[in-house]
């Protein structure tokens, strides 16, 4: 049974909650705390699996107290309700909170966040795993590309496409400003899956605060297995994005498939950036040998990767092509789904650089038989070689 803990200052608006959530007492224990101190000791008990709480509350507020939440019981799911979405306080919600949820909030609405959460750690095969996600605030960008994004930022004639093609270029960056998009916060009606529409969205303004005013966007964190880079992570998956668009356009797949074919090869190893960052050496998480680090890296990204950008409430086609993209048999989705996509278009990427990984990289076995595609292959690594030959033109 799931265990989840409300925290409101207000007596009726929690009385509100048991009242709407009643029905799902055989499936949820529920707690309810009027402050984050009484919400602190009731942790101090029991641990929730998630908490959700308001933002404005008299002595510690909801950030301060996810906050500490974050630091004592890092696999318990951070959400936020709140009716207040001030600029400052949407730039404090992204390092602390996993999703935002604006008051007045749906009863349907909120069922599903709190179910979607849960459904989601059937991806993880550990708790262990759990904590060491609970710990990430944001992805860290590439060390030249946030000196970009920060030059244009600073320029008086900057532009939106200007950003747009900077953030675009950097899969950090593209994951924390779609985060930020499809969040309450901005109450988009339709999920925006593309940097260029996120930044468009976002405005310069908000931009320019998140990343120069409030660390956002960071870059230059140490990572602790040996031989990670992660520059060569980042053009790898930028490579993979580009292979996955490739083969859905040359299969003729319809173009919200082609969005997501793209965004899923962008994000399908951020799983690995959670085990550099936080394993080893000069991380904040258990300390491991670069081996070991490097060996759970190959085991777990994919679910790893899933869970993190689950919580982060991206769309379920994207955290299923992640967690499935090693192999796509398991996931759910018939024919070429965006988790075949993937995994075709990072073998493709592997087969044109062999050596750009130590691990060996074979395709699924039967896989392309099963899809009718077995013919496909050696079309699709010639338009993949062809993207990148000099005499294509622009």
């Amino acid at each position: 049974m799931i265990r989840i803990l409300f925290v409101d200052d207000e007596a009726d608006v929690l009385q509100g909650m048991r009242r709407t959530l009643r029905e799902m007492r055989h499936e949820w224990s529920m707690e309810f705390a009027m402050s984050g101190a009484a919400a602190l000791e009731e942790l101090a008990k029991t641990p929730a699996d998630v908490i959700v709480s308001d933002m404005r509350m008299p002595g510690m507020d909801g950030w301060e107290l996810l906050g500490e939440v974050k630091k004592l019981y890092p696999q318990t799911v951070r959400l936020v309700l709140s009716g207040h979405a001030e600029a400052s306080s949407i730039m404090r919600a992204v390092g602390t909170a996993h999703q935002y949820l604006a008051k007045p909030c749906e009863s349907g609405t909120l069922k599903a966040a709190i179910s979607q959460t849960y459904r989601l750690r059937d991806l993880l095969s550990s708790d262990r795993l759990a904590q060491l996600v609970g710990r990430v605030d944001t992805l860290p960008s590439a060390p030249k590309a946030f000196q970009e994004i920060l030059a244009c930022l600073q320029q008086p004639n900057a532009s939106v496409a200007d950003a747009g093609k900077i953030i675009g270029r950097d899969v950090a960056m593209t994951a924390n400003v779609i985060k930020l998009v499809n969040s309450a916060f901005f109450g988009t009606r339709q999920p925006v899956s593309t940097a260029d529409r996120a930044v468009a969205y976002l405005g310069l303004d908000t931009l320019g605060a998140l990343v120069l005013g409030h660390g956002v966007f960071k870059s230059g964190v140490t990572t602790g297995v040996e031989g990670f880079s992660l520059e060569r992570l980042w053009q790898h998956s930028l490579d993979v994005a580009a292979a996955a668009r490739m083969v859905a356009l040359s299969e003729k797949l319809p173009p919200p498939k082609v969005d997501s074919a793209f965004l899923g090869g962008m994000l399908h190893d951020v799983g690995k950036v959670v085990f550099a960052t936080r394993l080893g050496a000069g991380s904040d998480g258990p300390a491991v040998s670069a081996e070991d680090a490097f060996a759970q890296m190959e085991a777990h990204h994919a679910e790893v990767g899933a869970y993190l950008l689950g919580l982060w409430g991206f769309p379920n086609s994207i955290v299923e092509a992640v967690a499935f993209h090693e192999l796509p048999s398991k996931a759910m989705a018939e024919g070429l789904s965006v988790p075949a996509l993937l995994h075709i278009a990072d073998r493709l990427v592997h087969q044109r650089n062999p050596q750009s990984s130590a691990v060996v990289r074979e395709l699924e076995p039967g896989l392309l038989e099963a899809l009718g595609l077995a013919d496909r292959w050696p079309v699709w690594l010639a338009e993949l070689n062809s993207l990148d030959s000099p005499e294509k033109p622009s």
